[in-house]
C-alpha cells in the first residue's frame, strides 16, 4: 500500500471517528432525555419508553466498539503497522477499502 492509499483510508478513518463520537453524544444526550421523562400516562407509554432505552443501549454499545476499533486501526497506521496480519503478511487493499477496520 503505498503512501496516497493509506492517507486515503486514515481520512475515511478519521471521518468516521467524527460520526461515531457525533452519533454518541446524540444518544447519550437522548438516553438523559428518556431518564428524565416524567409525563409518563399509562404503563404502555412506560414500555414504550423501556424499548427505546434497550434500543439506544443495544445502539450506544456498537458505536462504542465501532469507536474503540477505529482508534486501534489509527494507531496500527501511526506505528507502521496498519493492514498486516499478526504474522506479518499484508491485508489486500481491495479488503482494506471496504472495511478499514478488518484484522487477520
Amino acid at each position: 500500500m503505498n503512501q496516497n492509499e493509506l492517507l486515503e483510508i486514515k481520512t475515511a478513518l478519521e471521518n468516521r471517528l467524527e460520526k461515531v463520537e457525533s452519533d454518541i453524544n446524540m444518544l447519550c444526550n437522548e438516553l438523559e432525555e428518556i431518564a428524565t421523562y416524567e409525563n409518563i400516562d399509562d404503563i404502555e407509554d412506560l414500555a414504550e419508553l423501556e424499548t427505546l432505552n434497550d434500543s439506544d443501549k443495544a445502539l450506544l454499545k456498537r458505536l462504542m466498539e465501532e469507536k474503540k476499533q477505529i482508534k486501534k486501526a489509527l494507531a496500527k497506521i501511526e506505528r507502521g503497522e496498519y493492514g498486516k496480519c499478526s504474522d506479518g503478511s499484508e491485508i489486500p487493499l481491495e479488503i482494506l477499502k471496504a472495511n478499514p477496520l478488518h484484522e487477520c
